[in-house]
């Protein structure tokens, strides 16, 4: 998975989450999470993607931080190497 934050001013919300539905309308995106909480300085909205370039693209479009570390690794078995050797 990987997450995009957001901060927002609290009168900005509704513009901006509308602004978001469309967007991802649009490119045909779906979030797997979303969630949206009070901070000290604001609004601090929430989003995770199943795909990493999808929640980069969604940050660079709204100025949100993009934490793409979490999705996993690709695996690739090596020449000779079985996936029975592998799983016993």
């Amino acid at each position: 998975m990987s997450a995009v934050e957001l901060h927002l001013n609290p009168s900005d919300l509704p513009r901006e989450m509308g602004a978001m539905r469309v967007w991802l309308d649009q490119h045909r995106f779906e979030p797997s999470a979303f969630s949206c909480r009070d901070v000290d300085d604001g609004v601090l909205v929430s989003l995770e993607f199943k795909i990493a370039h999808q929640a980069v693209a969604f940050a660079e479009r709204f100025g949100g931080r993009a934490d793409a570390t979490s999705e996993p690794t690709p695996f690739t078995l090596g020449a000779g190497v079985s996936t029975a050797s592998v799983i016993g």
